[in-house]
């Protein structure tokens, strides 16, 4: 694998490596003055994300990092002649909507989709993509397969595989199961069911939970009975952060460990000054400072770098997920695929393995979720996120 990714790490937020694509742009554009291009030139792909509403939380730094990523084109100008167009869209944390969006961005010519902030908004307008035959990255978790879907997040199992390697190291044998009856919330579960069995890890208890509930005392009550030796969460923001201050407030003595939903500037001012035991599954992008050098750090330096000194604060794993299904669609179009058949064929069969700010990719071999490279288990010490090996 190592030789494999080779020259093949992701630099798609270094401006250097943007204009180095653009030198070998073609300098004449189609038509008009300035860099101005006819729609013939403009490759477009479209991304929807949660820039408003209660999953606003995740997708703010997608939306940031959208606009980030198309100044960066723009300086850059044109490939091969072609220019790229992000084309974003605020669902507004409704799924109703997204479909309506989705539609809208398939009218527009869209070559490539990269969607969405939550799992069930990628389930509900996932069909589209698959039916217009759109290479479509999916941008939450979601368990399915399809030749057309490209996932640039990781799968419920390989999230819950830093979970488990914590549980062996701690040697925590009995854990407690709480997650939100949502899209999110119900694919944790059974890939855990799978890995906990594997390791002779016991499910004690499972409890679930509205995801918009204010309050889950009862929840944690009813597991409290079985006496876990650590709780495990598997819900987005606000719910995480609502469940982990409950948690706190009923003097829990153990562990409870967030999935990757959690891993947010949201979240951590949900639990702000009231923080210990509790863990999130979240991106090595977080602790940047504290890993040791490496191939992978500079990647991550790099992108994060960029994307503080545009907006003043530091990038999320959510961020990750769009910088490297945007890299993905790049790099197709670098390699002369304009139309989104040619693209698809380019991420199946040529693109090969490459390491992106989320984790190791190779869609060749697996579609489903990028490795657990770049993700870890995270403490929480003076209210920011601390690495742990």
């Amino acid at each position: 694998m190592k030789q494999m990714l080779k020259g093949k790490v992701i630099a798609l937020l270094s401006l250097a490596f943007l204009l180095i694509m653009a030198g070998c742009a073609e300098e004449n554009v189609a038509s008009g003055e300035k860099g101005e291009s006819s729609q013939d030139d403009v490759i477009k792909m479209g991304l929807l994300l949660a820039e408003t509403g209660p999953a606003s939380t995740l997708g703010a730094s997608q939306v940031k990092t959208v606009k980030l990523l198309q100044k960066q084109l723009d300086e850059a100008g044109p490939i091969n002649g072609k220019t790229i167009k992000l084309i974003q869209y605020d669902y507004e944390t409704d799924d109703t909507k997204a479909v309506v969006a989705m539609d809208k961005l398939l009218s527009e010519g869209v070559v490539a989709i990269n969607a969405a902030t939550q799992s069930s908004t990628t389930m509900a307008v996932m069909p589209k993509a698959i039916e217009a035959k759109i290479p479509f990255l999916a941008g939450a978790p979601i368990d399915v397969e399809n030749e057309y879907v490209y996932s640039t997040v990781h799968s419920p199992r390989v999230i819950a595989m830093p979970i488990v390697d914590y549980l062996n190291k701690q040697g925590i044998k009995k854990v407690a199961w709480l997650n939100a009856a949502d899209g999110f919330g119900v694919t944790g579960l059974p890939a855990f069911k799978e890995l906990a069995k594997e390791n002779g890890i016991e499910i004690v208890a499972h409890e679930e939970f509205d995801a918009t509930a204010t309050d889950m005392t009862i929840q944690l009550t009813k597991v409290r009975s079985k006496d876990p030796e650590a709780i495990i969460v598997w819900s987005r923001t606000p719910g995480a952060g609502i469940i982990a201050r409950n948690f706190k407030a009923l003097g829990f003595d153990i562990p409870m460990i967030q999935s990757t939903a959690a891993a947010n500037e949201g979240f951590l001012e949900q639990v702000k000054d009231d923080n210990e035991n509790i863990f999130v599954v979240g991106s090595k992008l977080s602790v940047l400072d504290q890993l040791p050098d490496s191939e992978q750090k500079e990647l991550l330096k790099e992108f994060k770098e960029a994307y503080e000194q545009e907006f003043g604060e530091e990038p999320d794993l959510f961020a990750a997920h769009v910088v490297d299904g945007v890299y993905a669609f790049v790099e197709a179009v670098k390699a002369g695929n304009t139309t989104a058949e040619e693209i698809h064929q380019y991420l199946a069969n040529d693109l090969g393995a490459f390491l992106g700010v989320t984790g190791t990719y190779n869609f060749s071999e697996s579609r489903i979720s990028p490795e657990p490279d770049g993700i870890s288990v995270l403490a929480i010490e003076n209210n920011t996120w601390k690495y742990i090996e």
